[in-house]
């Protein structure tokens, strides 16, 4: 009898194997997919891209994210190819400790900004450093191809951005190319860097502003007052604003920035009512 249930488990073992080899060996080859989490009120994007690589927009403020990610990889796979940390505020980076220790990280992407006296961020420096990927600090404008993907970052940007500048004002601010999809993520970002980028690259038409046309946007800083202004809302004339709001007491999103963005006709979806938001 023991005999019998050794050879059972034995063929069971050889199943599952043979069965995980067909999985990723004949799975349907990697398509672009956007993710944006409901991580709470924070902000974290999952972007699963044409070449097989992953991104990881921030990672909300804490080990949620892991929960998150094991929704949408396989349980095998413990790689993310590329991790961008739009500023060190926690709703941004706190859950991005917890994706160094779980996940091998290849390339990530940081405004170079600090926070010596947060112990935090001082934990999250030293998974960094011993994470042993390559870091790129974005300190001006500056584009990459990652895995088939275009990003052009326009922010942090020496020209208007200087010691006294906030943390918010010198989050990493991209618009994110895939074909013909195109994404605006704007971090925390407020007016005022709005109305610099404004001037800078919307000199001609801000109602024509190529550089900033996007299909979608990652609306700003949760949807607070402080950010997407309506000059902004115009240059960018995505189709659909995309808010990563959870329960708060700060107001967000703010009630005139929706009304901003009805005004511009832009269909706004939000975490806290559709969960999940998945671009394709």
């Amino acid at each position: 009898m023991s005999s019998n249930k050794t050879k059972i488990l034995f063929l069971a073992v050889i199943v599952c194997i043979f069965g995980l080899w067909l999985y990723i060996n004949i799975a349907p080859p990697p398509q672009f997919k956007a993710v944006f989490l409901n991580i709470g009120q924070g902000d974290s994007s999952l972007i699963f891209l044409p070449q097989g690589g992953k991104m990881l927009v921030d990672c909300g403020p804490d080990r949620t994210i892991l929960r998150k990610l094991n929704q949408y990889l396989p349980f095998y796979d413990r790689q993310i190819d590329y991790l961008l940390v739009t500023h060190p505020d926690l709703d941004h980076y706190g859950g991005c400790i917890d994706v160094l220790r779980r996940y091998d990280v290849k390339n990530i992407f940081i405004n170079g900004a600090k926070k010596e006296k947060d112990p935090n961020f001082l934990s999250w420096e030293n998974y960094l450093e011993k994470e042993e990927a390559e870091v790129f600090i974005v300190e001006r404008p500056i584009a990459y191809i990652l895995s088939g993907a275009r990003l052009k970052f326009f922010s942090p940007d020496p020209e208007f951005i200087n010691e006294k500048t906030g943390d918010n004002d010198k989050s990493l601010v991209f618009k994110f190319f895939y074909n013909t999809t195109t994404i605006f993520f704007t971090a925390d970002m407020e007016e005022k860097i709005e109305k610099e980028l404004i001037k800078k690259y919307c000199e001609d038409s801000v109602e024509n502003c190529l550089e900033f046309k996007s299909d979608y946007l990652k609306v700003g800083h949760h949807g607070s007052d402080s950010s997407s202004g309506q000059e902004f809302l115009t240059a960018v004339n995505p189709h659909i604003g995309i808010i990563s709001v959870g329960k708060n007491n700060f107001g967000h999103p703010s009630l005139r920035v929706l009304r901003r963005m009805e005004r511009e006709k832009i269909e706004i979806w939000r975490t806290d009512r559709r969960g999940d938001i998945i671009v394709k």
